[in-house]
């Protein structure tokens, strides 16, 4: 995007305010500033010279926690968040705070593994510290990516082969969730690839301004992902896809044609004729009462949050398995709060949006949580200790594999 189409794009709104009801630092604090209207009107200003960058402006435009929520309700289908992402590019020579997080994040991001073990020794005790401050959940542990080379889980009458894009908080934070989608992509009669050399999606890079590390990392994905030869490329992250689907276009001008949400590729597939249930001694019965929460670039960008809720209805009603859902709704669907580097820069902010979605959570007396994003589970496990919280592909290998 360059500075004219900024420019256009930013004049398109027409302060209407039908974002604010739905944005969550706007509903943190009812401040005009920190609503989707508010920055635009702060950018506008900005473009037209009326105003220069300063500590407290940068800190506004910050403190957009990027859900999509303005972009998905904006009755003239302004893209918002990429007017936001590019307001991050411009700033970032403006915003010290910034800079430094782009900085220490770019030496972070170029080799996951190394940093997490220069950061084992300290892990304990760093942790505690963290947790204490609630920028991490108190049970957390940080690994190595559990694949040396490239990994692949064979199975005999396979109709296809898949690659899992697993994104960093699934494999240095949440690994047993790689090997509950091997299990049920083998059940769905599909080889899988986890490729080793996979580097992070980009978002964390956009988010901090960084558009030119991000397209880096985004050639290296695509040059990685485009040589497999594979039916899907698949993840279990809302955050990731949306980056190799939307983002990628616009950072490098190439697209893949095969990039999947779990919740999407999934369609049409929890049936019976397409489910091998392998044989094996199987659980007694299990009757699940949980309530479903949305992550917001599911809930925004994919849109595909209702065919999640029938890919766990159909365990029951179309594959007879003995496992039974009872899928909760809360009131209102809403933002965990997380935001990446959100949650540090804005914790106050973060941490009452966190607040509100708990509260929201726990009114239906749900014995669990189930959602479909590893940075969610990250986020409410903070506040959550005494309900599990599942990822979407636990619950279908609960269901469809036997009893270990």
């Amino acid at each position: 995007m360059n500075e004219k189409e900024f420019g256009n794009l930013i004049r398109l709104c027409v302060k209407c305010g039908g974002c604010k009801s739905h944005c969550p630092t706007y509903l943190a604090g009812y401040a005009e500033a920190e609503s989707a209207r508010g920055r635009v009107r702060l950018l506008k200003a900005l473009i037209e010279g009326q105003i220069k960058p300063s500590k407290k402006f940068n800190e506004k435009l910050r403190s957009c926690i990027l859900c999509g929520e303005c972009s998905s309700h904006c009755p003239l289908n302004i893209d918002l968040m990429e007017a936001f992402y590019h307001a991050r590019t411009v700033l970032r020579d403006h915003d010290t705070p910034l800079a430094i997080a782009g900085f220490l994040s770019k030496i972070a991001f170029k080799n996951t593994d190394l940093t997490i073990n220069l950061f084992k020794p300290f892990q304990k005790l760093v942790n505690k510290r963290l947790a204490k401050r609630k920028l991490i959940p108190a049970n957390v542990r940080f690994t190595e990516n559990q694949f040396k080379k490239t990994g692949r889980v064979m199975v005999n009458d396979k109709i296809g082969r898949v690659a899992i894009f697993t994104g960093c908080t699934i494999r240095h934070v949440y690994p047993e969730l790689m090997y509950s989608a091997a299990r049920v992509f083998n059940a769905l009669r599909y080889e899988v690839v986890f490729p080793t050399t996979e580097v992070c999606c980009g978002a964390p890079f956009r988010s901090l301004g960084m558009e030119a590390t991000a397209a880096d990392y985004a050639q290296k994905n695509y040059e990685i992902f485009s040589k497999l030869k594979v039916d899907a490329i698949i993840s279990l992250c809302p955050t990731c896809v949306v980056s190799l689907k939307k983002h990628y276009p616009i950072l490098i001008n190439k697209a893949f044609d095969n990039i999947y949400d779990i919740t999407d590729f999934l369609q049409g597939k929890i049936n019976a004729d397409s489910v091998n249930v392998p044989e094996g001694p199987r659980r007694g019965a299990v009757n699940l009462r949980a309530i479903f929460h949305e992550p917001c670039h599911q809930r925004n960008e994919l849109k595909n949050s209702a065919l999640t809720r029938q890919h766990i209805s159909a365990l029951h009603s179309e594959l007879a398995v003995p496992f039974e859902v009872e899928l909760l709704e809360p009131g209102q669907q809403s933002c965990c709060g997380f935001g990446g580097t959100f949650s540090v820069f804005f914790q106050d902010i973060s941490n009452h949006i966190l607040k509100e979605k708990v509260q929201e959570l726990g009114k239906k007396g749900a014995e669990a949580v189930i959602t479909t994003c590893p940075n969610c589970i990250f986020q409410l496990s903070k506040a959550i200790q005494d309900r599990p919280i599942y990822h979407l592909i636990e619950i279908l290998e609960e269901a469809i594999t036997p009893q270990a």
